[in-house]
């Protein structure tokens, strides 16, 4: 399974019907822009895993586990709390406001749905992502296969779109 999938389908799909609620979409709205929100944000964390400093953060934010909240019990993702970290994920994943701007406007011309929802909807879709990641990553040590959480990251489809909007981005970090 991909890193989307596993998004979508995290907590039986209760994610993504309470990520559209929380944004004013429908479920398929929302699996619509999810589709290339979870790609960029994969693709950020790509860029960060590359370099050493990148990884070990992100591993130490993964073996904290405080994310899977999120995907445990979805209703969090409307709390104040959960916009606030999902904020600080997209800092630390795109390094710039400017960047989730840019997602948020390449998604909304992809999609059809107005560019402030998707800039409503990327701190949240960034902790649910996040949390998705963490609670594959507690699976997968149960299951041993330790190698599923970098591979779910870097085998994500590739968008020529957000690949330019990163590429673009990259001055700002």
């Amino acid at each position: 399974m991909s890193l989307l999938s596993d998004v979508i389908s995290a907590g039986k799909g209760v994610v993504v019907k309470e990520l559209a609620k929380l944004v004013g979409l429908t479920d398929t709205q929302a699996i619509s822009a999810l589709s290339l929100v979870v790609p960029a944000l994969s693709k950020g964390l790509d860029r960060n895993t590359a370099q050493q400093s990148g990884l070990e953060s992100l591993l130490s934010v993964i073996s904290s586990g405080s994310h899977r909240e999120y995907v445990d019990n979805p209703e969090t993702l409307g709390n104040t709390e959960t916009v606030a970290d999902g904020n600080a994920i997209l800092s630390h994943i795109f390094g710039s406001k400017d960047v989730s701007r840019q997602i948020a406007g390449f998604v909304s011309g992809r999609t059809g749905i107005d560019a402030e929802t998707i800039k409503k909807m990327l701190p949240v879709a960034a902790a649910a992502t996040l949390g998705t990641i963490e609670k594959d990553d507690e699976d997968a040590r149960v299951s041993a296969d330790g190698g599923n959480l970098l591979k779910k990251l870097l085998s994500t489809d590739q968008d020529s779109g957000l690949d330019a909007i990163l590429s673009l981005a990259k001055g700002l970090f």
